[in-house]
């Protein structure tokens, strides 16, 4: 018989492919292995009529020269995957079905190293920035890449390791060098190791790195206070006298992500076809968040629709015509604005979010989980933190009702 039933739950059978028949109405044999609730079916380059196959033995029958061949074959190839087996199982070494394919078919390759594996990584990614990756966020893969190839070269003197070397250690080594030696605060440094897990997922699923070293990593991000504008700085912003055409405009865009929580990608990008109407007259912005694809369904208040009209050459808002400078251009034309209104905050297009969060929405009593939603988040627990900022508003808040009523 040459069924074969290997200990520690591998199991090797013969098949006959009978969804496939050649010219001689022969069909194919084929090798199954079974190994930790897996299952790989490889050619043997052998063929045999269905009809001189014994399925419940996996074998040709007969005592001819075309049987006896055959089954001498099958059980050659039966003795080097027992042989192959044996071997990876008593190096002590975790492996996986697929390697030990590999192995069988003499094809095993040598460790990819870390470098080699992020590059890798990188590259598939690069196809998809624009589509479900954005810019900002691909440079961050960027940036850890190179991080890692000059941690490696200060730390260890080597241009590479083997990604199978990853563990804990090595990571808090890493995060140190991102915060100290080269100056990330916490939460950016966390943020990277973050692209780093991301980029060693495939490697980590696929058995490479054995043991997964970001399971013993501890370290989280801690509570950032989140700056924003307050009804009285919005109403500065807004009517402060501004005599440039191009400050003006980084102004009214500032204002438009204040009163629509949208991030400056969002903006760039919004085209008209983004603006619905509903039924009653009134307008809201349906759009896919650049960053994460999530959708934000934003109903536009009124500020927000007469800054649309201020650059639509017709009544309809959804006309509106406007150059978005680039990010970098209008934080600065920000920091020129907040000089103007006398405002004791750096204005960024990102404070515009966090405003709308804070000052616009919660502070008003919109539900958090409707802010969520209009923020394109793709879960709650990135919401909650404008929260707590609210409760702390509050706080303040009631510290003047005590005065009061004491």
């Amino acid at each position: 018989m040459y069924k074969f039933q290997q200990p520690l739950d591998i199991r090797i059978s013969f098949l006959l492919r009978s969804t496939y028949e050649n010219e001689d109405g022969k069909f194919p044999i084929v090798l199954r292995i079974s190994y930790r609730g897996q299952r790989k079916d490889i050619f043997t380059g052998l063929y045999c009529v269905k009809s001189q196959w014994i399925k419940t033995d996996s074998r040709m029958a007969g005592l001819g020269k075309e049987a006896q061949t055959i089954n001498q074959h099958l059980e050659r190839i039966q003795y080097k995957v027992r042989e192959n087996f044996d071997e990876m199982r008593f190096s002590g070494n975790i492996f996986t079905l697929d390697e030990l394919v590999s192995k069988i078919k003499g094809q095993e390759k040598p460790p990819q190293t870390l470098m080699e594996y992020a590059d890798n990584r990188i590259n598939e990614m690069s196809n998809r920035v624009g589509i479900d990756i954005a810019k900002s966020t691909f440079s961050k893969y960027k940036r850890i890449r190179n991080y890692m190839e000059e941690f490696l070269k200060t730390k260890y003197n080597t241009q590479n390791i083997a990604v199978a070397s990853m563990n804990e250690g090595l990571l808090t080594q890493l995060f140190k060098f991102l915060r100290y030696e080269k100056g990330n605060s916490h939460n950016s440094a966390l943020t990277l190791m973050n692209c780093l897990r991301t980029i060693l997922k495939a490697a980590i699923k696929s058995g490479a790195i054995r043991t997964n070293p970001f399971e013993e990593f501890k370290v989280g991000f801690k509570p950032v206070d989140r700056d924003y504008l307050v009804k009285e700085e919005i109403e500065k912003v807004a009517t402060v006298e501004i005599k440039s055409e191009m400050l003006a405009r980084s102004r009214d865009i500032f204002l438009f992500a204040c009163y629509t929580g949208m991030a400056y990608a969002d903006i760039f990008q919004l085209k008209r076809d983004n603006i619905k109407s509903d039924n009653d007259g009134s307008y809201y912005i349906k759009k896919p968040r650049q960053k994460t694809s999530g959708m934000s369904i934003i109903p536009l208040i009124e500020p927000a629709i007469r800054i649309l009209k201020q650059y639509s050459p017709t009544p309809d808002p959804r006309d509106f015509v406007w150059h978005v400078p680039c990010n970098q251009v209008l934080n600065r034309n920000l920091k020129s604005i907040s000089q103007l209104c006398n405002i004791d905050k750096k204005l960024f297009m990102h404070l515009a979010r966090h405003t709308f969060a804070t000052t616009v929405t919660l502070s008003n009593g919109v539900p958090i989980e409707t802010v969520s939603k209009m923020l394109g988040h793709t879960s709650l627990k990135h919401t909650i933190r404008y929260a707590r900022v609210v409760a702390d508003k509050v706080k303040t808040d009631m510290s003047k009702v005590r005065e009061v009523f004491k």
